[in-house]
């Protein structure tokens, strides 16, 4: 059912003063200096995409297992049409009893467990919206909430809008890629998909207001300035340059996190507490620009190694107990940046970060990893390649999932074929080709122009679905084949360069 809501904010944080933002007082991303500002670079002369601005403040209760946070969102209507209304994703909602997730796994019969926030249908809580300073009406439907307009938006206004929210971290057994888990003594967090994001609003479909089942994304490019507050021993990293870098990680603190003083210690062994709680809270500060997410990692026992390709920092990220399996990593980052950016395109952002954080996924300038080198060559390859696919080139992966996953599994064969001792031919058999043939020989492989949701009603990457990476990369061999490597390579080049930051 669709409940309407009018409730006041909750005092989840302190109102925002001038102050909290003093650092990031100019929107850097529409700035006539920004060359991969849309309006700068027009792939095609009747193109537009929406802006957006996010400013956030956020609190992390590690006690709880909850973020509460305050959001202002500088929306600009660059569309030809009148809106007259919002959508936003709410993407924790999609776990919860008689949802839509829960009857696919009924559907697979799949046995699943929800945790104590999701058995409780408590994914994100908003508190309050405001447009223009204006209170408005809103409707939640599982994942997706609809904000109607006071007065609508022509073409080429701009609105300011705020929301309340608080988000629920769980440990249910249905995957979910925002997730808070235990180790060794110690609780990790991953903050994805975590605040209320503004749908987009394109030319194909108007507003993209897909519910959420577990697999893509697809979000507005702008800027994002984010105050996020951590118990004081949690060390962080998230989208955008750390702008507080000395203040959060003092020079002392900063080299005893250095990787490298871990060379020796055992995998899995007890870390050292470096920082103890004392209750007090630390303000990491972070801004990026020409991205359309924001996510962050914390961990008491993350330890970090920097490498460089030319000026972009290169990251490795790991839990102490990881760490000896962690030496190379920085590096082996930073020769996957500069092969996808010499053969493909040149990365635009000022770091890129590997984090060891028991998953496999992607965000812009931030993956999420596990495994220890140099097993995960092929993961880190993948999800780094994915700021190519998904990050500087923006589809709609929710429709077309495979530009997405289909053209960054191609880069995963192409670095691991020229980085590592991969015999030849064997890094594309074994992440390409071996996906495909058996179902292209059976009849069975899915069509590509399949929305993510509807690959026979499948979780995981079953019903199909695993061939928007498989079945892709194997075309884009078979391009590289016809075409020959030259016209291929400026191909490639010309495609991702004509809709670098668009959509």
């Amino acid at each position: 059912m669709v409940k309407y809501f009018f409730i006041l904010a909750l005092g989840l944080l302190p109102s925002l003063h001038a102050q909290d933002f003093n650092w990031a007082s100019t929107n850097e991303y529409t700035s006539s200096s920004n060359p991969y500002y849309w309006k700068n670079r027009k792939p095609n002369a009747a193109y537009w995409q929406q802006d957006v601005w996010y400013k956030i403040n956020a609190k992390l209760d590690d006690a709880a297992e909850t973020i509460s946070g305050e959001e202002w969102i500088e929306y600009t209507n660059n569309s030809p049409h009148e809106l007259t209304q919002l959508y936003f994703h709410l993407y924790q909602n999609a776990v919860q009893p008689n949802g839509l997730v829960d009857e696919l796994y009924n559907v697979n019969k799949i046995s699943h467990k929800f945790g104590k926030y999701e058995s409780q249908k408590l994914g994100t809580e908003i508190n309050k919206i405001t447009v223009d300073g204006m209170d408005v009406n809103f409707a939640i439907n599982q994942t997706i909430m609809n904000v109607d307009l006071n007065k609508a938006l022509a073409s080429g206004q701009t609105i300011r809008i705020y929301v309340g929210f608080k988000t629920y971290f769980d440990r249910g057994s249905i995957r979910r890629r925002m997730k808070v888990y235990d180790h060794h003594g110690y609780k990790h967090f991953n903050g994805v998909h975590w605040y209320p994001r503004l749908s987009v609003y394109d030319h194909k479909f108007t507003w993209e207001a897909d519910p959420h089942l577990e697999k893509e994304f697809y979000g507005n490019y702008g800027q994002y300035d984010v105050n996020l507050q951590l118990p004081n021993n949690y060390i962080c990293e998230a989208t955008g340059a750390n702008v507080n870098r000395n203040e959060v990680l003092p020079a002392d603190l900063w080299q005893k996190i250095q990787i490298t003083n871990f060379v020796n210690k055992p995998i899995d062994s007890d870390p050292q507490e470096l920082i103890k709680p004392d209750g007090t809270y630390k303000t990491w500060r972070f801004h990026a620009i020409n991205v359309h997410d924001f996510a962050w990692t914390a961990d008491p026992t993350y330890r970090i190694a920097v490498a460089k390709y030319g000026t972009i920092e290169c990251i490795a990220l790991a839990q102490e107990n990881n760490a000896g399996g962690w030496q190379p990593t920085a590096d082996f980052v930073a020769k996957v940046v500069k092969t996808y950016s010499e053969d493909f395109g040149m990365y635009a952002y000022p770091k890129i970060v590997a984090a060891d954080a028991a998953d496999g996924m992607e965000y812009p300038m931030l993956t999420l990893d596990g495994g220890t080198y140099p097993s995960h060559q092929g993961l880190i390859a993948h999800e780094v390649g994915h700021n190519w696919f998904f990050g500087m080139i923006g589809s709609n992966e929710t429709y077309r999932a495979s530009l997405d996953e289909g053209f960054t599994q191609f880069l995963t064969a192409w670095s691991m074929a020229k980085l590592t001792n991969a015999a030849p031919g064997s890094a594309e058999y074994n992440s390409v080709f071996r996906g495909y043939l058996p179902d292209a020989m059976e009849g069975t492989d899915m069509p590509l122009n399949t929305h993510s949701n509807d690959f026979n009603s499948s979780t995981g990457h079953g019903g199909g679905y695993r061939h928007v990476y498989y079945k892709t990369a194997t075309m884009l061999y078979n391009l590289q084949y016809l075409l020959g490597n030259e016209a291929f390579s400026k191909a490639m080049k010309h495609y991702f360069n004509q809709w670098k930051i668009c959509h």
